[in-house]
């Protein structure tokens, strides 16, 4: 058979495997690889980015816009620990991306060679599964375990090692049809006694909801919820990171601090909560559910809550739940009242509507929503409870919706379009950063230009109003240009309406710096 270079396997792997895109940078020990690269350009496009955490965040929004996983490539040392930012924003929000680094050669692992750094200790804290390949054959195999890790159960990032003689010694492609990992659970088994016990407490709960997290934005479940919340007349809540899995026509908004008004009045009200991939303990207080009965159900059993005895819990998938809902239980009408369930669209409306009135970010929200509609994807890149604001825009696909939630992490949200984009060529992509967190990424103006990129950036320039300060940042129009890009000004008053609609029709790579 014929014998391939650790190099080249790496290509014939992810091309087997599906990949067709990914996202990194050349350096030292993974160079063999950009070497047999010409060979494989009309297989696979690698974007060549400007910084190893941008290429990361690219990865993220690429898959967290198409459900693909998202691949980054990158060399040792002050490169692979450049990517843990990204890694740890992809762990918390569980998005399948896959990282692979080069490392020393084998014989000088623990040498404090130049530019090795311990990759695997150091993100063993952050990704889902990582490991070095120590030997050319085993590559392909690593690469389809890793894609398979990252890819099935509760989502996540993996990370594979390779060292420089792995990617010049030669082997046979050889990769598994299907892998078979043995202490790997792929999907947990739920006992039809578990599934029962939850049919029971359903049908003798009068006031159930459901509340829908992160673990259930799978295009598998988008038609079930809507079946089983019109079927059932069950009001229903949603995550920040689950925007858009429920159709806006039916959801009762946002839960969490700043969530929506009807969030807490449904819960209060409710008798039977039922949270499905989503760690509502981490979003709301302990005491809102004190003596509330609830089912919760995860994927992963570390996010169950076995210590609280009025709780049911189902280690499952989101999927299978739904459809054990949809397929086996029949006749149910819940207690809500109509009336109430109107009052409280009618409240959501109102107190949205004054948070607007004074809040310029949410404005900005509800104007972009309104002109470009529900197709649109929506990448945010803010801080503290600004992240909230993102409710405001009217999202009727979870994929449209694209934030780092658990992380935070400032500079995510520009690079995470440019990834968006290459994943959804065809939708129009807006990336929306406070000039601050925009800073920490901006590098990839130059990325979006060398690859023609139709794409909105959005800079909402808090500084520039602000009386007392000494240095009041970049003019980011004259920056924007300095790259090569399109840039305009807007400022916030009676004109922003009418500026957003001209300026957001303009194609190309285009910078619009709001003065707020």
């Amino acid at each position: 058979m014929k014998k391939y270079l650790g190099a080249e396997l790496f290509f014939e792997s992810l091309y087997e495997l599906g990949i067709r895109t990914i996202f990194g940078l050349p350096g030292g020990y993974v160079l063999k690889i950009y070497d047999v690269m010409p060979s494989y350009a009309k297989k696979i496009n690698h974007i060549l980015t400007r910084h190893e955490q941008a290429a990361t965040h690219m990865a993220d929004g690429f898959s967290r816009a198409s459900g693909l996983p998202g691949i980054i490539l990158c060399t040792s040392g002050p490169a692979a620990t450049n990517t843990v930012t990204g890694i740890s924003t992809a762990y918390v929000d569980s998005v399948p991306v896959l990282i692979f680094t080069g490392q020393v050669p084998t014989p000088f692992l623990g040498s404090d060679a130049f530019q090795e750094a311990d990759h695997i200790g150091i993100t063993r804290s952050t990704t889902k599964h990582n490991t070095l390949v120590r030997k050319t054959k085993d590559l392909p195999k690593a690469i389809a375990e890793a894609l398979h890790i990252s890819n099935t159960g509760r989502k996540g990032p993996v990370l594979v090692d390779m060292p420089k003689d792995v990617l010049l010694g030669e082997s046979e492609f050889k990769i598994p049809k299907k892998v078979n990992l043995p202490n790997y659970t792929e999907e947990p088994r739920v006992t039809k006694r578990v599934m029962q016990n939850f049919k029971d407490k359903f049908l003798n709960s009068k006031k159930p909801i459901f509340i829908f997290g992160k673990g259930s934005c799978y295009q598998e479940n988008v038609s079930n919820i809507s079946k089983i919340i019109k079927k059932f007349n069950i009001p229903s809540l949603t995550s920040l990171l689950s925007l858009g899995l429920v159709h806006s026509e039916i959801s009762f908004g946002m839960i969490g601090s700043s969530g929506s008004y009807a969030s807490s009045k449904l819960i209060e009200e409710s008798d039977h909560i039922i949270s499905v991939g989503c760690d509502i303990n981490k979003i709301l207080p302990k005491s809102t559910f004190l003596k509330k009965n609830m089912t919760i159900v995860d994927i992963d059993q570390t996010q169950l809550d076995p210590k609280n005895k009025m709780n049911l819990n189902i280690n499952s998938s989101s999927i299978n739940f739904l459809e054990y809902i949809v397929k086996e239980i029949d006749s149910y009408k819940s207690q809500w009242s109509k009336d109430f369930l109107q009052k409280m669209r009618e409240m959501n409306i109102k107190a949205q509507k004054e948070e607007i009135s004074k809040n310029n970010k949410a404005f900005i929200y509800k104007k972009i929503s309104d002109i470009l509609g529900d197709k649109v994807v929506i990448c945010s890149d803010f801080s503290y409870d600004d992240v909230n604001n993102q409710q405001y825009f009217k999202f009727n696909d979870y994929r449209n919706s694209v934030l780092s939630g658990g992380n935070g992490t400032p500079g995510y949200g520009f690079p995470a379009a440019i990834g968006a984009k290459f994943s959804r060529p065809s939708s129009k992509v807006v990336s929306i950063s406070s000039g601050t967190n925009f800073q920490f990424n901006m590098q990839e103006m130059i990325v979006a230009l060398e690859q023609n990129l139709d794409l909105t950036i959005i800079v909402l320039n808090e500084k520039y109003l602000k009386k007392g300060l000494k240095y009041k940042g970049p003019d980011y129009k004259i920056l924007a240009e300095s790259f090569g890009a399109k840039a305009y000004q807007i400022n916030f008053d009676s004109k922003i309406e009418t500026n957003l609609r001209k300026t957001l029709k303009l194609k190309g790579l285009i910078l619009i710096e709001i003065r707020i």
